[in-house]
């Protein structure tokens, strides 16, 4: 991995910037149309890279690891190309289509928040400095 230092890093970061995004009426709002559990899979780079989402109306949630529930569609990819991504330096649409981002289930939920991804990025560069991780932003 290019930015983090170990498989749980990742992990921190990417759970604290949906718990943010949860207290955030715009963003949170967005989730829920979402509809869905879903798992995002960087175990490429660790057995517990990962998190999953409960983007439901009315029952936004998150936390480390694979969901309990079988997930509606899961996203498999390098935690390096995630954080990319929450950065907004990896397109999300063109990651799929280069198979840099694989989907197993339905991601038209998901890719309707893709214009909501530069407002996720302000938040993420916030998280990242909260964490003292100012080091990993990519300019």
């Amino acid at each position: 991995m290019k930015y983090w230092k170990d498989q749980h890093e990742p992990i921190k970061a990417f759970v604290k910037l949906f718990e943010e995004g949860m207290n955030n009426a715009e963003l949170s709002a967005g989730m829920e149309t979402v509809n869905q559990v879903i798992w995002f899979d960087y175990t490429q780079d660790g057995p517990e890279c990962s998190f999953w989402i409960c983007a439901k109306p009315g029952n936004l949630a998150v936390g480390p690891g694979k969901p309990k529930e079988e997930p509606d569609m899961t996203m498999t990819l390098s935690a390096d190309n995630a954080h990319l991504s929450w950065l907004n330096k990896l397109n999300p649409v063109q990651a799929i289509a280069q198979k840099k981002i694989l989907v197993k289930g339905s991601a038209t939920g998901l890719l309707k928040l893709a214009p909501k991804l530069p407002k996720v990025a302000m938040l993420y560069v916030q998280v990242l400095k909260d964490l003292g991780w100012e080091d990993k932003i990519v300019k």
